[in-house]
């Protein structure tokens, strides 16, 4: 009967003492986490302070009675400090209800290309018309609006 006050001492004292250690683990893991978290909100406030380079024109639908044309014209692109251009002089029309297929190798421009249409980028040279106008006058709402975009990817399983 004598050893149970001392098993039971002997319980509380290491309940106790993990609750100690599972404390300062914890403070341990916060001070950890906290220089990181840290460096993660300037890098997110530097993303939401950036300013915009495409910026909204102030068209917000076509009066050329077009309706789902897509044309390029004379268009160039090349990325911001590159010495080279991705796509030059590049010219088609595709209209309503027509399907074209661009195809090239990896890195050819093919993705560019169609990124143009939404304005991911701005042409460098020429113009993207929608329905007879420039993309670079539709407000981005409304040129979001007259298009579909999907993009496709491949996965190998």
């Amino acid at each position: 009967m004598d050893r149970l006050p001392l098993f039971s001492n002997m319980v509380v004292f290491m309940s106790y003492s993990a609750q100690i250690i599972m404390s300062f683990m914890s403070l341990i893991i916060i001070f950890v986490m906290l220089p990181r978290a840290s460096v993660s909100a300037k890098r997110i406030n530097e993303v939401l302070d950036t300013e915009p380079t495409i910026l909204d024109g102030v068209r917000t639908g076509s009066s050329h009675g077009i309706k789902g044309e897509v044309t390029f014209k004379h268009v160039g692109f090349k990325y911001p400090d590159a010495a080279d251009y991705v796509l030059e002089d590049i010219s088609f029309t595709v209209k309503q209800g027509e399907t074209i297929a661009f195809i090239g190798s990896t890195g050819s421009g093919k993705s560019t290309l169609i990124n143009l249409v939404p304005r991911f980028f701005d042409t460098t040279d020429g113009e993207v018309l929608i329905d007879g106008v420039d993309v670079r006058e539709y407000t981005q709402e409304a040129l979001r609006n007259k298009i579909g975009y999907v993009p496709r990817f491949f996965f190998r399983t």
